[in-house]
């Protein structure tokens, strides 16, 4: 049982994957950006989609062995087709994208305080995933405590039960 969070970078991925594991201790959580850090990336694999399921397709094998009963990935997918590169033997995979409006997104993002440059393209990334269909559920955080933004996407996706 997978439960993937994906949105643009500031959506609350890695914060929101982190509250559910810290109120729901038998999963466990992987952050496809931690797992995927091997550079430089392939030319045809700037996102480094390979080196991260291949990460994630060894590791979870192993906590669910350990005992967790889930796991929580957070990973930014732009696109169906970066989905399809993750396979799972016999897992199901449940997708939540995590959105928030614009002005709420820019600002949590600026509020990291670095790749701050960025902002732009993070802002056309989200605008880009709002044309996609490929998530089971989508949850909006814009304004959602993280508590609150995590009992949402259990709620909405039966994760939990």
């Amino acid at each position: 049982m997978i439960l993937w969070l994906f949105g643009p970078p500031g959506a609350g991925k890695t914060t929101v994957a982190r509250e559910i594991v810290r109120t729901h201790p038998e999963f466990a959580h992987l952050d496809t950006d931690q797992i995927g850090l091997c550079y430089p990336a392939p030319d045809d694999d700037q996102e480094n989609h390979r080196v991260k399921s291949a990460s994630l397709a060894a590791l979870w094998p192993l906590y669910r062995d350990a005992g967790a009963r889930g796991l929580v990935v957070s990973g930014n997918l732009r696109t169906a087709e970066d989905y399809g590169r993750y396979r799972l033997d016999g897992d199901k995979i449940t997708l939540c994208r995590l959105r928030a409006e614009p002005e709420v997104h820019k600002e949590r993002f600026l509020r990291r305080g670095r790749f701050t440059d960025l902002v732009g393209l993070c802002l056309e990334e989200a605008a880009a995933l709002e044309r996609t269909d490929f998530a089971d559920c989508t949850v909006d955080t814009t304004h959602l405590s993280t508590a609150d933004s995590a009992a949402l996407v259990l709620e909405r996706t039966g994760f939990a039960r």
